[in-house]
């Protein structure tokens, strides 16, 4: 490794990166800025995604495509996916766009207090992936549909609206961060 490392040996200072950056498996990737903060805790992802680096220092996107490689996010807790009818490119642009100032706004609210964003913001096509994704979790085939996943809680929100408004989105997400949705089981 031609970077700098913590030797795996080192258990003293591992125990303490992985207490303060909440590192749970290895390989981990978290790339911080001079100052020490967290631009990202996805570097693996990013650099799976973008090999040529040319996003780095892959400061995080408000919405995310949902993917093979980022999958691995929807463990991380709650994730608002969007899934759309289609694997045309411009659908989910539109859907990214419908969503996105909601994500920037919670982003916004949350890191003004110094706190993470309790919600992750997919959209996801119609790919392999996401039908292992909605067979996983028992979700019907309908498109445009809205959903909230904790995997880690084993719980599913579903919001199935013929038309998905950015008001339906915001209520939506503004009920389950004030916990009045009824999780369904995973």
């Amino acid at each position: 490794m031609p970077w700098v490392a913590v030797p795996y040996a080192d258990e003293a200072r591992r125990s303490r990166l992985n207490r303060l950056y909440g590192i749970q498996g290895i390989p981990t990737l978290i790339v911080l800025d001079s100052k020490g903060d967290v631009i990202t805790r996805q570097g693996r992802v990013e650099v799976l995604n973008d090999i040529e680096c040319h996003e780095f220092p892959w400061h995080p996107k408000p919405v995310l495509e949902l993917t093979d490689t980022n999958a691995v996010q929807l463990n991380e807790g709650p994730c608002l996916v969007l899934f759309v009818d289609s694997e045309d490119d411009g659908e989910s642009d539109a859907a990214k766009q419908l969503i996105q100032p909601i994500a920037e706004k919670i982003i916004a609210k949350y890191k003004a207090k110094e706190e993470e964003a309790p919600l992750l913001f997919f959209v996801a096509g119609e790919d392999d992936m996401t039908d292992s994704l909605r067979d996983y979790t028992n979700l019907p085939e309908a498109a445009p549909l809205l959903t909230i996943l904790d995997m880690s809680a084993r719980a599913k929100y579903v919001m199935d609206v013929e038309e998905i408004t950015p008001e339906i989105v915001e209520a939506f997400v503004s009920d389950f961060l004030a916990d009045k949705l009824k999780p369904e089981p995973i």
